[in-house]
């Protein structure tokens, strides 16, 4: 019982932030309809102005615009509460977005590169004003966009990954207007293609620095940067305890990590073992929610017998 307790109490400390997350989500809002605008204009400039480079951008911007979509969507269904059947809550299914989001823009991203290797052999004339033009306007957009979600990027991970993509995308649209410059300057239309590749790779390798973390906690692996090791001799050092096996340590979401373990006691006071080991790790270790399952000493000792048999 104490233990859905510990869950609910978990909750409600996050229904606390409330206010400031409405307006988180009216700013995320807006980014969605800024971007999907941009979107459309860039895409259909692309095909005017032939540029596969302007198309990249316009593509970045839709995955942007998705990703706001996703966190948004995400961050309202992460608020649910927790219910019987639900019992770690709805905060894993930001996670999910983040992959999702992760997995699509490495499909787009390849798809570019195939289209501008295409393109290196026979580059098309692209409408360099045209590119410039609207590459300035994305770049205007993409500032914006990044000063309306960082606030809500501080504390989720999804939301993160959504401000990356907007940081990248100014970045991307700096070098579409240096590559209209140089077409709409010195007529050099290989700028295009050239320009699409390194989009492609820039994308690519955000994704590379952003997905492990998300796969790890997907795969219920241990969280980045802890120690399973020192848990486990944390707790075999505990008064009462000779032992200690079958540790798993888990994230729920972003904020929470689990763990589960046997701990063999040989105290008369199991209880009080108990207790000291969940104040331990989540004193030292920052682990919250701990199941604990006592042993007598004599059952480790029958099953190491049986082991042998």
């Amino acid at each position: 019982m104490g233990h859905a307790h510990n869950h609910s109490h978990g909750h409600g400390h996050g229904h606390g932030h409330g206010h400031g997350q409405q307006g988180g989500d009216a700013a995320i809002g807006w980014a969605v309809v800024v971007n999907l605008a941009l979107t459309a204009a860039q895409i259909a400039g692309g095909y005017a102005a032939d540029s596969t480079a302007l198309i990249a951008d316009g593509i970045h911007n839709l995955s942007d615009a998705l990703a706001l979509v996703l966190a948004f969507g995400a961050r309202r269904l992460a608020r649910r509460a927790a219910t019987p059947d639900w019992s770690y809550g709805w905060g894993r299914v930001e996670i999910v977005a983040a992959f999702v989001n992760y997995l699509a823009l490495i499909a787009i991203s390849l798809w570019l590169a195939v289209e501008a290797l295409g393109r290196l052999a026979d580059p098309p004339q692209v409408a360099g004003g045209l590119v410039v033009g609207l590459a300035a306007f994305a770049l205007a957009v993409d500032l914006a966009t990044a000063a309306l979600v960082w606030r809500a990027s501080k504390n989720s991970a999804n939301i993160r990954a959504a401000f990356l993509h907007n940081v990248a995308d100014a970045a991307v649209s700096v070098a579409v207007i240096g590559g209209g410059l140089l077409i709409w300057a010195f007529g050099w239309h290989l700028a295009d293609p050239i320009l699409t590749l390194a989009i492609s790779a820039v994308i690519l390798w955000h994704i590379g620095m952003e997905i492990g973390p998300v796969f790890r906690t997907l795969m219920l692996a241990a969280p980045p940067g802890s120690d399973p090791g020192a848990v486990l001799s944390a707790l075999r050092a505990l008064p009462g305890v000779s032992g200690a096996h079958h540790l798993h340590l888990w994230q729920i979401d972003e904020k929470r990590v689990a763990a589960s373990v046997h701990l063999v006691v040989e105290s008369d006071a199991p209880f009080a073992v108990t207790r000291a080991a969940k104040d331990m790790l989540a004193r030292r270790f920052d682990i919250p929610h701990s199941t604990i399952e006592i042993e007598p000493p004599e059952s480790c000792a029958d099953r190491k017998n049986r082991d042998h048999a």
